[in-house]
């Protein structure tokens, strides 16, 4: 998922983006607080002090994220423990469907955010911020009508009642969870994870307190999980909109654009990755839903089950790219590519190497991980849990090129990697789950996912090649 090609940088520089994106002196100095320490990171050389600056700030995302996904990781872990296979598989397959529509708020919202807001409205971010949650209120509820409608049409249709029950539970956490992710995201716009880190403390806090009492009570399933998400959401996003001064900012500033200007802007920026969200999703998610199909819902749920582990370094990953990604489009903003390109290599780098080590730590101890997590429940498959582990390689590997892209706003090669990469998931996932079962299934996703890298790492390099080396003194 990346960004605008460079001939439309080289337009909205010229139609309304503010002085502040363009580095001229006098832009450099009226910047507000939000943006100051991220200008400074961005033009410094490499020293202990940059280096502790940023290892803290690294160390507060990877944090927030461990937090967050620790929410998901504890609800799908209780509820492999506590429920049935067949009625864990319908939150899986719900939870599915709830990340396929959420990657359309990404692309149109959060990834707008983090690109555009550094770069065009850095002395107005909190009232630049107030018009994306009302952006947030109209696409959040489309999205959520989709999934309640189709809650309703599994209920007319008679599908098993977990099923109706998740899907309509996942219809009304949606708009809150996604409102969680904006006000996290509007945190590493200015570059303050700390406060991310709070909510997200809060968020599994929460989680964890309300699904002990539904399981005490013996109210637990599916529906009321995602009621809980919900509710965590909800308070989680307060704490972080409060702390940010986003409730108290005023949306009339000179220069902050209204909601309906804001929501354009996103939509000229995510325009082309609506469909590269909806092949992305295609090549990931389909595996889930053809193993409900064709295999039962506890298939469906055995698959999902298996991907816990390797979630934990995907969250690694998900933390750097969050961390990194404003500070790449700040430098890109700043005609900085050689120091982006840095950037982006030593991200994949990195990331491969500590995914490959996570997969080596995995092989020996799958069966003993199975057993701990879920007490043998799913000991049958306990073998794909290092498979799985493939997938944040793959993602770790593509993250800096991909970020790298996004941030230079280059979109047609996100269109692009999924354009092949989805054919690839599709297609193996009905050969391989046909052949092989569930094993089949985290087969297609490796490859697909695999497919997905390779493809982003050649377009990155095309991308270099035809880019001024000497783009330090280029004003994009």
């Amino acid at each position: 998922m990346l960004a605008h090609i460079n001939e439309e940088v080289k337009s909205q520089n010229g139609n309304g983006r503010t002085r502040a994106s363009r580095g001229t002196p006098h832009a450099r100095s009226s910047k507000g607080p939000e943006l100051t320490n991220m200008s400074v990171l961005s033009t410094l050389e490499i020293t202990p002090t940059r280096l502790r600056v940023w290892g803290i700030r690294s160390c507060f995302s990877v944090l927030d994220q461990g937090f967050t996904s620790g929410g998901g990781f504890v609800i799908n872990l209780l509820l492999a423990r506590w429920l049935p296979p067949e009625v864990y598989g319908a939150f899986a397959v719900a939870f599915a469907g709830l990340l396929f529509v959420s990657g359309f708020h990404n692309v149109l919202l959060l990834e707008p955010v983090s690109v555009i807001g550094p770069a065009s409205y850095a002395r107005q971010l909190p009232a630049y911020f107030l018009c994306q949650l009302k952006v947030h209120a109209v696409l959040a509820g489309i999205l959520s009508g989709l999934i309640l409608l189709a809650g309703g049409v599994l209920a007319l249709a008679g599908s098993h009642k977990a099923l109706v029950g998740a899907m309509l539970g996942s219809g009304v956490a949606l708009p809150l969870l996604l409102l969680l992710w904006l006000a996290r995201r509007m945190c590493y716009v200015v570059q303050r994870p700390g406060v991310a880190v709070w909510a997200s403390i809060l968020y599994l806090a929460l989680i964890l307190t309300g699904l002990i009492a539904l399981h005490h009570r013996g109210g637990l399933s599916p529906l009321t999980a995602f009621l809980v998400v919900a509710l965590a959401s909800l308070l989680a996003s307060f704490l972080v909109l409060s702390q940010l001064g986003v409730l108290q900012a005023t949306d009339g500033q000179q220069a902050t654009p209204t909601w309906r200007k804001a929501l354009r802007e996103n939509w000229k920026y995510g325009r082309w990755l609506v469909a590269s969200t909806a092949l992305f999703s295609a090549a990931n998610q389909t595996q889930t839903f053809l193993a409900a199909g064709l295999l039962g819902l506890g298939a469906a749920g055995a698959l999902r089950a298996m991907q816990m582990p390797s979630l934990v370094m995907t969250q690694i990953v998900s933390a750097a790219g969050l961390l990194v990604l404003p500070s790449m489009a700040y430098d890109f903003g700043q005609g900085m590519v050689s120091r982006l390109r840095k950037k982006a290599t030593l991200t994949s780098f990195f990331l491969t190497a500590m995914a490959l080590a996570c997969v080596a730590g995995l092989l020996p101890l799958a069966g003993q991980a199975e057993r701990v997590l879920y007490g043998g429940k799913y000991a049958a498959y306990s073998w794909l849990i290092p498979v799985l582990g493939l997938l944040p390689v793959c993602s770790g590997f593509a993250i800096g090129y991909s970020m790298a892209l996004r941030a230079s706003r280059n979109p047609q090669f996100d269109l692009l990697s999924n354009s092949l990469s989805a054919p690839v998931g599709v297609l193996s996932a009905v050969l391989f789950i046909h052949w092989w079962g569930v094993g089949g299934a985290v087969g297609s996703m490796v490859l697909g996912l695999a497919t997905y890298a390779a493809v982003f790492f050649w377009s990155y390099r095309s991308w270099v090649g035809r880019t001024p080396k000497a783009s330090e003194a280029v004003a994009c």
